[in-house]
């Protein structure tokens, strides 16, 4: 009796086993409706959307078969490891699912997971421009979603609403987070292999209104918008977007997105108010851009092949192919009031991009990094337009290649930080200074030949080239050149998008600043601004040392001495003046300058370097014969307008 008793216990408590994974198909060419069987397929969606799938299921839909002016909307989750797919089955062309209009999502998911949507042709093209999309995925007030996969379909015929950006928006493909009561996002995403034609307005485009935080400071969401949190694991690889309205890609409000291997072609075509570019992300952290080539943007209204927007923060463009663009390579563009900081653009290609190739407008970055890049200017371009006055505290440029073609070609460039770039062909007015410039032939096997991404191997260089082993040495440059060859950290690079030196030339090392500290300044304004003299080497190239003016100007000649905190041998130093822009910019520019090195910071005898700095705001390099010692001494004896004031944004030493 126990034992009978003890049985019944645990069959009663045992869980129920696990429905069996089910295969459904659809063959809207079928004339009756049958269960759902091969044998019996459904013949509409009518009946996919009244069922609620479980994890493992399919949805297989017959290959050559047309469904046409339905939407497809399943209802149901899978699971980890077990998700519910969408696939075609049969031999033949995908299954065309044309909307034609007739509905605003062909396909449709609304707070679902763990779903995979495969080898599916979409269209919905309707009698008059609408708010259309092809491929439709929401979470509104749901939490985390997670595991989605749209691969190998082709998105395509899509008359949407041309201007209509953001949430709402027409697309290709879209990804959208509504609501704002629960926190709610994607995470898991792989757009993968995917075709995208003639679509408008956006080919792949993310939204959340999960979007505010302080790097944020205009948020376009009003009152229903909730605090920050981005879509994470977001992969858009493989895909082609072409013949879009807007702008082709974008991965909006995400952590983390990887970008890669994408070919776009076309894009702002349709678009009659609002500006688009080919690829970007607006209000991003750690985005990754890279392996992607990008032409045909249409219009100067941005029209550029990338972007780093509002929110950019630590993104990086890395071995990127631009070419044939009307707006440019990239555009540089912060909000007023937000964050854009810490980006990095390397290793990349442009080739007869026109408008602007570079547009610094809208708010100001900062620290962005731009270098060993390759600009091949063959037809008009202005090749650098800062327009929102930016100095080298927003964006620096190194080691790049700018080779120059075409007489019709401009710079407006002044302010920006340029060091050991090469400067090749026509100089157009306003070129950027460089301490380190080259204007000599880069010798590169065969310029301006490129077809693609992958044959743009007339930008290798040949043996022989000054770009070789005379670059600046970058912090963390990556591992590899635009062909995939070794980039060594700690070694001179060469210069441009290719590393074909592969001895390592150490570069002269600047010495860490850490233990530094002020012995000695003549002068220092802490009235009327933080002027203080260790602004001089905090790091921030915002913050500057400015000699004395309130209660009257200090004389020259001025000068600040460094204690090094160890004894080095030093060989040379790096002055970069104040990086701030407007009337003020060039006050207290160092002009006539001598330098000490000193063992004991009393004894300095006479000037290891003496000389006159060039009068602009580029950094300046000075080199002379090592020197053993812990102390530092720059003097100025002028400024560049023989005012009485002596400014530095950063002094480095060198050894």
């Amino acid at each position: 009796m126990a034992l009978t008793t003890l049985a019944t216990a645990i069959l009663v408590a045992a869980p129920p086993a696990a429905a069996a994974a089910t295969n459904y198909y659809v063959d809207c060419s079928a004339s009756t409706s049958g269960s759902g069987t091969q044998a019996s397929p459904w013949n509409s969606f009518t009946p996919v959307n009244a069922k609620t799938f479980a994890a493992g299921d399919q949805i297989l839909i017959r290959r050559g078969t047309t469904c046409a002016n339905q939407q497809l909307f399943p209802k149901g989750s899978g699971a980890a490891g077990a998700p519910i797919i969408i696939d075609a089955y049969g031999s033949g062309a995908k299954p065309v699912l044309a909307g034609n209009g007739a509905v605003v999502d062909v396909v449709k998911l609304y707070n679902q997971q763990y779903w995979e949507i495969r080898n599916l042709d979409i269209s919905n093209k309707g009698s008059a421009i609408a708010t259309r999309r092809g491929v439709h995925i929401i979470r509104e007030n749901s939490g985390t979603g997670t595991y989605y996969r749209v691969t190998g379909l082709s998105v395509h015929d899509v008359n949407g609403n041309q201007t209509k950006k953001d949430d709402d928006a027409s697309a290709g493909i879209f990804f959208e987070v509504l609501g704002y009561t629960t926190q709610t996002k994607f995470d898991d995403v792989l757009i993968n292999n995917n075709s995208i034609a003639t679509v408008d307005r956006y080919g792949i485009h993310f939204w959340t209104r999960w979007m505010v935080r302080p790097e944020l400071a205009n948020p376009n969401c009003g009152s229903t918008c909730g605090n920050w949190l981005p879509q994470t694991r977001v992969v858009v690889r493989g895909n082609t977007v072409t013949d879009i309205g807007g702008d082709a890609i974008d991965v909006h409000h995400t952590q983390s997105a990887l970008v890669e291997n994408n070919r776009v072609d076309g894009f702002r075509v349709r678009e009659p108010a609002q500006c688009a570019a080919g690829i970007w992300g607006w209000n991003i952290n750690d985005a990754l851009f890279q392996f992607n080539e990008v032409s045909g943007g249409r219009s100067t209204c941005d029209g550029q092949g990338f972007d780093l927007d509002e929110g950019n923060i630590r993104t990086i463009y890395q071995y990127n192919y631009s070419h044939d663009n009307e707006g440019g390579f990239i555009l540089l563009c912060n909000g007023g009031g937000s964050t854009t900081s810490d980006n990095i653009v390397r290793y990349n290609i442009s080739q007869n991009d026109r408008g602007q190739i570079f547009d610094l407008v809208c708010g100001k970055l900062t620290n962005t990094k731009i270098y060993n890049n390759v600009f091949y200017v063959g037809q008009a371009a202005q090749i650098i337009n800062n327009s929102n006055g930016s100095t080298g505290a927003n964006a620096e440029f190194y080691n790049n290649i700018f080779y120059v073609t075409t007489t019709q070609a401009s710079y407006n460039a002044g302010g920006l930080l340029f060091d050991s770039n090469v400067f090749y062909g026509q100089h157009p007015a306003g070129e950027p200074t460089d301490p380190n410039k080259i204007t000599a032939d880069p010798l590169f096997v065969a310029p301006g030949t490129a077809t693609s991404i992958s044959d743009a191997g007339g930008y290798r260089l040949r043996a022989g080239s000054p770009a070789l082993a005379s670059g600046q040495v970058m912090t963390a440059p990556g591992s590899r050149d635009y062909f995939g060859g070794a980039v060594t950290q700690g070694c001179r690079p060469d210069r441009g998008a290719h590393q074909l030196s592969t001895a390592c030339v150490p570069s002269a090392g600047v010495i860490p600043r850490t233990g530094w500290s002020l012995k000695y300044t003549d002068s220092q304004e802490t009235a009327a601004e933080n002027g203080a003299a260790t602004n001089a080497f905090d790091g921030n190239l915002s913050t500057i040392w400015h000699t004395r003016y309130t209660g009257g100007n200090a004389p020259m000649p001025h000068e600040i001495q460094i204690n090094l905190g160890a004894s080095y041998s030093v060989s040379g130093i790096r002055y970069l003046p104040r990086q701030d822009g407007g009337g003020g910019a060039a006050n207290g520019r160092i002009g006539q300058y001598e330098v000490y090195v000193s063992t004991d910071g009393v004894n300095w005898g006479t000037a290891v370097a003496t000389g006159t700095f060039a009068n602009n705001a580029s950094q300046k390099e000075v080199r002379f014969t090592a020197k053993t010692g812990q102390y530092l001494r720059l003097r100025a004896l002028s400024e560049v307008n023989g005012n009485p004031w002596t400014t530095a944004a950063e002094i480095y030493a060198l050894n």
